[in-house]
């Protein structure tokens, strides 16, 4: 569902390169996911570890949409 959301709303031009970049995140951010909840959860603990891997991704989420409203 995620892929054909972003197929569909990739402009014509640049759909290939957009692809790529969210399949390359998409399994970049599952292996450090991995690491974070993993390596992280035993020294921490999987709670706090959960938290700070959420954390991150809310932090890149916005941003990203900062910069992209400074793009636009």
């Amino acid at each position: 569902m995620a892929q054909t959301l972003v197929q569909i709303n990739a402009p014509d031009a640049t759909r290939g390169r957009v692809l790529g970049l969210y399949n390359m995140a998409s399994m970049g951010l599952r292996a450090f996911s991995g690491v974070t909840v993993g390596l992280v959860g035993w020294m921490i603990g999987i709670h706090v570890s959960l938290a700070a891997a959420a954390g991150l991704l809310i932090v890149v989420i916005v941003a990203l949409l900062a910069r992209a409203r400074r793009l636009a």
